[in-house]
């Protein structure tokens, strides 16, 4: 009997490097002949998530008229990421309440998968027994490159931290940083591997990839932004504009590009002729299609600079951060070893996956 997988990650059909995560992982769990599908996932309303979400429907009825065209180009997006999702991705049919799941729904599946992405992040959050997968016995239990999205986790959570990790035989993480927040709190060694999206080949990215319908015919620079752009972001792309067209992704001040569909990202990236990006996945993606790029702090929201100095170091490419100047050294990478990096990284995965899941 074929061995199927539920793998539990941040679920979503919004960003781009969440969901190219999840088509890595279920790449890699085919490639070893298992089955597998990404588990949905959403909380059930509450009295309290009633009241939450009616304040988000009031303000967002109050700005709707200002903010239509937004609004819009927003949920096209959502809804090309699905249309994406039925073509590309195994997903669960139904939807599962995180904070009410059944005692017998571990009985579906061989195994239950989490990572990668940043959910160990949501240790804190009262989903913290789904993310550990406590609703499956130990046995079941795979941990698949996940991340804590930092790399200090504060003494008040260690009770959850703690109990959390200890249901697990082995634990792998995607940071080094994280690894050391596990044999803090556990006194446990895990296995540092990389992101899921590494495991495939470049050739294999090209075959999922398409092209976008406005793809520049000349040479482009791409900009891939989660966070606002720093002063020192904004006078590069004004140097560069005056040679290059500017593609913008993720800006709503660029429509046309705003609701590409994941494989239509990975396209961009591989054809650009220079990548700007704060995105820790932009930094995998460039390494991994081997597309010059330099990559910034983030400016407002959540900081990462944790996990891109992590795989900057990995492959020793930390002067890709934070260049300044333009000139030739914004468009030269040396990608002389990074693939056989990544080849050995993908080795480690293997034999991890092949170890927890008693191949």
């Amino acid at each position: 009997m074929l061995k199927k997988i539920g793998i539990v990650t941040l679920f979503g059909y919004n960003n781009y490097g969440n969901r190219l995560q999840m088509y890595a992982v279920q790449k890699v769990y085919k490639t070893m002949g298992l089955d597998s599908e990404l588990i949905r996932y959403q909380q059930h309303i509450t009295k309290d998530s009633f009241l939450i979400r009616l304040k988000i429907f009031v303000k967002y009825v109050l700005c709707l008229k200002s903010n239509l065209a937004t609004v819009f180009l927003k949920k096209r997006r959502v809804s090309n990421f699905k249309k994406h999702a039925k073509i590309h991705y195994t997903e669960s049919k139904n939807y599962l309440d995180p904070l009410a799941i059944d005692s017998t729904f571990h009985k579906k599946y061989s195994f239950l998968s989490v990572g990668s992405d940043q959910i160990w992040g949501w240790f804190s959050h009262p989903i913290a027994n789904f993310i550990f997968l406590k609703f499956a016995p130990i046995e079941k239990r795979v941990a698949f490159s996940p991340s804590f999205g930092s790399s200090v986790i504060e003494e008040k959570y260690r009770k959850i931290f703690t109990k959390g990790l200890e249901g697990f035989y082995n634990i792998s993480v995607r940071e080094s940083t994280g690894a050391q927040i596990v044999k803090k709190f556990t006194n446990k060694d895990a296995t540092v591997i990389c992101d899921p999206t590494m495991c495939l080949t470049k050739p294999e990215w090209l075959t999922f990839a398409s092209v976008h319908k406005k793809k520049p015919s000349e040479k482009y620079i791409l900009t891939y932004f989660l966070g606002d752009k720093s002063q020192k972001v904004l006078n590069i792309i004004s140097q560069l504009s005056k040679e290059y067209e500017i593609v913008e992704l993720n800006s709503l001040d660029s429509p046309g590009f705003y609701a590409i569909t994941p494989s239509e990202w990975v396209d961009y990236i591989n054809s650009a002729h220079l990548f700007l990006t704060d995105s820790f996945h932009g930094v995998v993606f460039s390494i991994v299609l081997q597309t010059p790029f330099a990559v910034y702090s983030r400016v407002g929201g959540k900081s990462m600079e944790t996990r891109i100095s992590n795989i900057l170091e990995k492959f020793n490419m930390e002067d890709r951060f934070e260049i300044t100047s333009n000139n030739s050294s914004l468009f030269h990478v040396e990608f002389d070893g990074t693939e056989e990096n990544i080849i050995t990284e993908r080795f480690k995965v293997n034999a991890f996956l092949r170890k927890s899941l008693n191949l």
